[in-house]
């Protein structure tokens, strides 16, 4: 940047600019992901308390609480559109249970700045258009780590990427980095999701089921790239409702 204001980190990489938004605390809470039948997938939906205004879609983390079941995969789906983002939705998959599915989980939904400070002191930052990108009132998104280096086991049918990351029990995972619709493989996956448990371990792993037409598979990134997961810690302490 030529004018303006830039902060770096102690590693070098730049936490607040006046050129782009930073990743703000929105809401947290809790719901339950449930199914109907043994056999069958089950359903979670989260309605936000308020919704979130900004064009940019926004950051959804979750957590595993508690559950009946050893194993827990899932994909998920933002609710609204740009300008009004108003919840999500998870359909979950379970293997070798014969109870019904009822998972407690925990979520916490971030948005990228777009407001100022609500206090009377404090600091505000404009980009050169006059739209918010930090306010010292917001509660910023601490990245606790990454997972990018990814492990791949070639199935016959289901592909297995395990991100080789130690999930923590306070640790949340970006849902929204993996959506039902990911445009980072083309024509070569019939149905993709995370799997977060994993014979009552906690994980992070996507399982691919694979389509007979093969295709592209851009996991391992583009020009120096990967595909990158963000996980976070967020204590109650600070981020809070």
């Amino acid at each position: 940047m030529s004018y303006g204001l830039e902060v770096v980190n102690n590693f070098g990489s730049v936490s607040i600019s006046s050129e782009h938004k930073v990743l703000v605390f929105s809401e947290r809470g809790t719901f339950r992901i449930r199914s109907e039948y043994t056999d069958r997938v089950g359903h979670g939906e989260v309605v936000f308390n308020k919704a979130i205004t900004t064009t940019e879609a926004p950051q959804v983390f979750i957590r595993y609480e508690s559950g009946v079941h050893n194993d827990l995969g899932l994909y998920s789906r933002l609710q609204g559109g740009p300008g009004n983002w108003t919840g999500f939705k998870v359909v979950s998959a379970v293997r070798g249970n014969p109870n019904l599915q009822n998972y407690l989980m925990e979520y916490v939904s971030c948005k990228f700045a777009d407001q100022q400070a609500s206090n009377s002191y404090g600091l505000n930052i404009w980009d050169y258009m006059g739209r918010p990108v930090f306010s010292s009132s917001d509660r910023v998104v601490r990245y606790n780590k990454f997972a990018k280096a990814w492990t791949l086991a070639i199935g016959n049918y289901v592909d297995v990427f395990s991100s080789n990351l130690v999930i923590d029990a306070d640790d949340f995972i970006c849902l929204s980095a993996f959506d039902w619709g990911p445009v980072w493989f083309t024509s070569f996956s019939e149905n993709s999701g995370l799997t977060l448990l994993d014979n009552g371990v906690r994980t992070l792993k996507i399982h691919n089921q694979k389509t007979g037409a093969g295709g592209y598979w851009y996991w391992q990134g583009t020009n120096g790239t990967n595909f990158c997961i963000p996980v976070c810690k967020f204590p109650i302490s600070r981020y809070y409702n």
